[in-house]
């Protein structure tokens, strides 16, 4: 199948959600938890960052929040019908990667599905956003952490793809104000590169209704979890 968008590849792989229990992990301002919801899903998500979960709780009222890092999360076994890293997985230390991905894998049952969704260190976000925080090297050290943990744990492959998105952004300095919400220590950095940013914004951004898009490719890879 061809993919547009994450949400496809989430409704696919979840299919049904409707009163399925998807734990969010990462969650940050709450986008996918009210995409979720809206579905019907019955949606649980989980940032360390009590900021962005303070956006999430007025963007998805009806989801449950709860602060906690990835590598130790605060739920029984087989407590969630599947969970899922959108574009958070990188953002998790190097060294906690792997923890995390076992620890999602410990809270879903068995049969369901964890899935993560990254970006790839090329396009045209990646190309704004580098001269604040250039992620190809954290990027692809996820990445190789996750084809790890594939290889070393009991889990079934059922989806390795990639495939072209478009993010939307209101402006590039809300595109900064985020990049701010999730680590304050960027702020004397943003100041520094601002001019940079909005000059590359507008080379690559392309205009839509209510704001503006940027390319950036992305890879998917969702594993079911096997019966111990």
């Amino acid at each position: 199948m061809s993919y547009t968008n994450n949400m496809d590849v989430i409704e696919e792989i979840f299919a049904p959600l409707e009163g399925r229990h998807i734990l969010d992990i990462g969650c940050g301002r709450g986008r996918l938890l009210r995409a979720l919801t809206r579905r019907g899903a019955q949606a649980t998500g989980v940032d360390p960052n009590d900021d962005l979960l303070a956006k999430a709780r007025e963007m998805a009222p009806n989801a449950t929040l709860v602060q906690s890092g990835g590598e130790a999360l605060p739920f029984e076994e087989d407590g969630f019908g599947g969970a899922i890293f959108l574009n958070s997985l990188h953002h998790i230390p190097q060294d906690l990667i792997r923890p995390a991905l076992a620890e999602a894998l410990r809270v879903i049952e068995s049969g369901t599905t964890l899935l993560v969704i990254e970006p790839l260190a090329r396009g045209g976000y990646q190309e704004v956003f580098a001269p604040l925080d250039d992620e190809t090297e954290v990027r692809a050290g996820a990445l190789a952490h996750l084809e790890t943990f594939r290889n070393s744990m009991k889990v079934e492959t059922i989806l390795h793809t990639e495939y072209d998105t478009d993010l939307h952004e209101k402006s590039a300095d809300d595109m900064l104000g985020y990049a701010l919400a999730i680590d304050p220590a960027r702020k004397n950095r943003i100041s520094a590169v601002r001019d940079e940013v909005v000059r590359l914004f507008s080379d690559h951004a392309r205009v839509t209704d209510g704001g503006f898009l940027l390319d950036q490719p992305m890879i998917a890879v969702a594993m079911r979890k096997v019966a111990s």
